[in-house]
């Protein structure tokens, strides 16, 4: 089974410039010096298109048309994905590649297929906000997701189960 060493966000400005930003499986990312230089040019100069590939340990590289950020599993076999309320103009606007509310969010495997869109069971007038990297501490080693309801801030926090759809109720209130 392929694993995913790294993420790669590569922007094509007006000019013909490419810059890259990469956040590794161990963490390791962007520099603040290089992050700065990237936003400084991209305030003169127009991004034309947005490029993602999840990198796996063999170096092959696989092209993911989703705008938002691929957040890595813990176990590096996917990525979790939020989408925003709209697709952004350099996502793929239709499903697989866009989920809308209320069960905006997906997780897709290593080789860029999908493995199910997240379920949310607040219902359809709520959406799920971001992802919650915050300390869990009865929950060391999971992912959470917090959920919010149309109009305000994303508040309750869920566990993510990278083996199924549905979202688990951790009961607890988070101030986002």
């Amino acid at each position: 089974m392929q694993l995913i060493s790294e993420v790669r966000t590569r922007r094509e400005f007006d000019d013909g410039q490419f810059l890259e930003q990469f956040v590794r499986w161990d963490g390791v990312c962007t520099g603040f010096d290089e992050l700065k230089k990237n936003m400084i040019y991209a305030q003169e100069h127009r991004v034309v298109s947005v490029k993602q590939v999840l990198v796996l340990n063999s170096g092959v590289e696989i092209s993911i048309p989703v705008h938002e950020r691929l957040n890595l599993l813990p176990d590096r076999t996917g990525v979790l994905v939020v989408f925003d309320k709209e697709p952004s103009k350099f996502s793929c606007p239709e499903a697989p590649w866009f989920f809308g509310f209320p069960n905006n969010a997906a997780i897709y495997n290593a080789d860029g297929s999908l493995r199910f869109q997240l379920y949310n069971p607040e219902g359809e007038n709520s959406y799920i906000g971001a992802i919650h990297t915050g300390a869990m501490p009865d929950h060391p080693d999971a992912l959470g997701v917090l959920v919010g309801t149309v109009g305000h801030d994303p508040e309750w926090l869920y566990l993510v189960d990278c083996n199924s759809p549905e979202i688990i109720s951790t009961g607890k209130w988070i101030r986002y």
